[in-house]
Parts: structure tokens; sequence; C-alpha cells
């Protein structure tokens, strides 16, 4: 699939899944802002078509510095699109985005104030290493807020489905794996302090099993 295809489907695809997602997702990304300082600086890794845009709400007294993140360059206008809509590129606010990968990061050691990670860390190459670089750029005390979905922790027969269904999976969804166990790997990352839930949605199959919390470095 070309980078312009999946953009174009990841920007359209998955509205049902974040109309469903997005009461919990409020409560997630409400929880985190209000526990940066003002004016933050904030890091949206595998930031896509930016769905997450109207989970951000600025105030007059603390505007945010969005950078997102991606290796598609082809989502950039769809994200620029969102962050508009949400009025997220004006009165102080500002928002851009790099091209760039999870494993590589491009920004200095303890710089940011938060990073944000959702329904990334299923395709990236090497999982332990973005998560290693997240850690690396966040500030002392620095937020890390994630939401993916992982491999059944509840349901045998829907953990064995998503084991066989992975490989085409990869193929199909540009390398998004099923059976990771994202929760594990960000509890053993080393971060000061994990708040996780898994918890399942309701309508999504094999994308139901989640896990979704706030790490502090």
């Amino acid at each position: 699939m070309t980078d312009m295809r999946f953009a174009l489907g990841m920007s359209s695809g998955m509205k049902d899944y974040e109309a469903e997602a997005s009461t919990k997702k409020a409560e997630l990304f409400s929880k985190l802002l209000s526990s940066l300082p003002a004016s933050p600086s904030i890091v949206e890794v595998g930031m896509g078509s930016f769905p997450n845009s109207k989970f951000y709400h600025p105030s007059s007294s603390s505007n945010l510095d969005i950078i997102g993140v991606d290796p598609n360059d082809s989502m950039k206008g769809y994200a620029m699109s969102n962050a508009n809509d949400a009025g997220l590129t004006k009165n102080g606010n500002s928002v851009r985005i790099v091209h760039g990968v999870s494993e590589a990061l491009p920004f200095d050691d303890n710089s940011v104030d938060a990073c944000v990670v959702t329904l990334t860390f299923c395709s990236v190459l090497d999982p332990e290493a973005s998560i290693a670089e997240i850690k690396r750029i966040l500030k002392p005390n620095g937020k890390f807020l994630f939401w993916e979905h992982v491999l059944s922790q509840t349901d045998t027969n829907m953990a064995n489905f998503q084991n066989v269904m992975t490989l085409t999976q990869v193929k199909v969804a540009d390398g998004c794996h099923l059976n990771r166990k994202t929760g594990e790997t960000i509890s053993n990352a080393g971060f000061k302090k994990v708040d996780l839930d898994y918890f399942e949605l309701k309508t999504f199959s094999y994308l139901n099993p989640t896990v979704a919390g706030i790490a502090t470095k």
C-alpha cells in the first residue's frame, strides 16, 4: 500500500473507532494536560492524520506547542486540516510536523514536557527502542500518554485469532501487528510511574483489546 493511499484510508476509515474511543480518550488527555506546566511542548509520535486534535484543549494562559512526528509525509495535509479545525494553530498555539521514525526521534535529550502515542506501537519496527527514545527526550517528570490495541488478556480464542491474523494484517495495514504486548513493554521500560488500564472496546473485533494510560519519567 502506498503512503498516499494509507493516509487517505486512515483519515477516513477509522472514524467509527475514534467515535467509540472518544470518551475514554478525552478523559486521558484531560488528565495529561492538567498535569503539564504552562505552555508545554508536546511531541505526538505517529501523529498520522491527527485524530487526537479534538482532545487538546489549550487555555488562554497555557498555549500548546505540538510537534508531530510521522514517517508518512502524505499524512501532513490531513493532520494540519484537523489541527486548524480544532483551533490549534491560532491564539498562541502552534502545530508543526516533522518527518521521522519512533526509533530515532529528532529531539534533544530531556527537551519536551510530554509525548503522546496512540495506535502506533503496533506498527513500529522496534517497540522497545521507540519507548526508550520517548523516555530519552522527555524532561524529568515528563509525561507519556499512550493508547494501543494489544493481544487480548481475557479471551484465549481472540488471542489465538490475533496471532493467526497478524501476518496478514502486517501486509495489508502498513506493518500493524495484532498481537503485541505493549502494556508489558511500557511497564518494563524503567519509568518512575506507570498508570495503565486494560479494557476492551465493543465493536472492532481484534482491535478491541486496549491498553491506555500515562507514564511518568
